[in-house]
């Protein structure tokens, strides 16, 4: 009798499992399709999202595939991250980007199609206006672009995307940097299915699929993505094009997220001053950076990327970002890094622990630290043992992967709808 009681308990636990499971994707069915309602009363307010609601029809699947083109969008960080790694991407495709750093003039003057709309902080819209805005923006960007696919780089998918992706039925992908601290939200990570389509991770060299959290794992991962490209200017004619002298060296000084302000930035330049009598501080000017250039330092003008000037440095000091550490991998540069503290998901003390562990780089102690560190890397016998372990460690470029892995998933979906 307890066996048939207990296969009798069992079946109607499993039967419950079963009804609230329906229950729950009877339920996502109509928030979706409430959604896309509103998004589409949303979509005829605007002039050309009428237009494009009028000759908007089904894909006859006899038809021919229509030109791959990505709409990316990006979040405002902390640096130049979202943007950078998006732009890297793009170099393999076509597309444009719709980003709300302010750094949006910078990449565009490398040629990149690039459209700004400005975050809600640096609006004066409230959180609900700022949304319908952006909202009718991306509406406007993807009837006119008409976009297979659209790739979103940040930290949290705003509902609006995933909102018009569902209207316009095309993929959405979620280009999602690995790496986070520890205690952050986790609700999208999570629950990654209800807002994109697929998400597409770089791996870190802190971390890959083996070794991330098993909430990170469920995602297509590739070879750390940056701008670094076969491209980049011998040491002679990039000291000439930013205006240095070939008869110094020069190191790169960028720390506070691409800030350029506050006590690590005096620090470190005075660290190069008083280390090393033949290196140049370099400090560049660009939309991120609020102050002004610190005596000492030879400042010179924003290029975009920055990464194919690299020959010019003999060290880098900087952050321990995403970009940063992967474009020194990329391109064998020796660098010291000063971990962020105040980057919300990013952990910038686990990379750059990574980085000095590995023998590719060195660690700076905190502020405090810069001198010591600094007095590391001008012996040139040591920067050119962290040169060989970089290349040792040989760190493909995942940019390509991820553009061929993007145009798959256009290919996949291109005569389906996604709900």
């Amino acid at each position: 009798m307890d066996q048939i009681e207990s296969t009798l308990q069992k079946s109607r636990n499993e039967l419950q499992k079963s009804r609230k499971d329906a229950s729950r994707h009877e339920y996502i069915q109509e928030q979706a399709l409430g959604r896309i309602e509103r998004v589409t009363r949303q979509l005829g307010a605007t002039t050309s999202g009428a237009l494009w609601l009028e000759r908007r029809a089904p894909v006859d699947s006899a038809s021919p595939a229509r030109p791959s083109s990505v709409l990316f969008v990006t979040s405002n960080g902390g640096g130049m991250g979202h943007i950078a790694r998006c732009a890297a991407v793009m170099r393999h495709g076509s597309g444009r980007i719709l980003t709300l750093s302010t750094a949006a003039d910078l990449v565009a003057s490398s040629g990149l199609d690039v459209r700004y709309f400005p975050s809600q902080s640096h609006s004066s819209r409230g959180a609900e206006r700022w949304h319908r805005q952006f909202m009718r923006r991306l509406l406007e960007e993807v009837s006119e672009l008409e976009p297979s696919t659209i790739v979103f780089d940040g930290t949290w998918v705003y509902p609006a995307l995933t909102d018009v992706a569902e209207l316009a039925d095309i993929p959405l992908v979620w280009l999602r940097r690995g790496l986070w601290r520890q205690g952050v939200d986790l609700t999208q990570v999570e629950s990654w299915s209800e807002h994109v389509t697929s998400v597409v991770t770089p791996r870190d060299v802190a971390e890959d699929e083996l070794s991330a959290p098993t909430s990170f794992r469920d995602a297509a991962w590739c070879d750390p993505i940056s701008l670094a490209s076969d491209g980049r200017f011998e040491r002679g004619e990039a000291l000439e094009r930013l205006g240095l002298d070939p008869g110094r060296e020069h190191a790169l000084v960028q720390v506070s997220g691409g800030n350029g302000s506050g006590e690590a930035m005096g620090r470190a330049l005075d660290a190069v001053r008083d280390s090393a009598r033949d290196v140049t501080p370099v400090v560049v000017r660009s939309p991120l950076m609020t102050a002004a250039v610190p005596a000492g330092a030879k400042a010179i003008d924003a290029r975009f990327p920055l990464v194919d000037f690299s020959a010019a440095w003999s060290f880098t000091i900087t952050g321990a970002g995403y970009n940063s550490v992967h474009e020194n991998l990329h391109t064998s540069t020796p660098g010291i890094y000063l971990p962020s503290a105040t980057t919300l998901t990013d952990d910038q003390v686990a990379r750059a622990r990574a980085m000095h562990d590995g023998g590719w780089g060195v660690l700076a102690d905190g502020a405090a630290g810069l001198p010591d560190a600094v007095r590391e890397l001008v012996d040139a016998e040591r920067r050119a043992e962290i040169t060989q372990a970089i290349r040792r460690r040989a760190t493909p470029n995942g940019a390509r992967q991820a553009s061929d892995y993007i145009e798959a998933i256009d290919r996949d979906t291109q005569e389906n709808s996604w709900v």
